[in-house]
């Protein structure tokens, strides 16, 4: 029976790379939240909705 590939992939994954991997993830959501009510807002519909 195959394992899934989740379980593969988290044999490596260390303390380290998971605040790395978070950091990045934050990162990304501060640029791409504001990027996107800027769209939005530049396309006429209201931040809200």
């Amino acid at each position: 029976m195959r394992q899934p590939e989740l379980l593969t992939a988290l044999c490596g994954y260390s303390r380290s790379g998971f605040i790395s991997d978070l950091l990045a993830g934050i990162t990304v959501a501060m640029v791409a939240l504001p990027l996107s009510l800027a769209i939005a807002i530049a396309s006429g519909a209201g931040p809200t909705g």
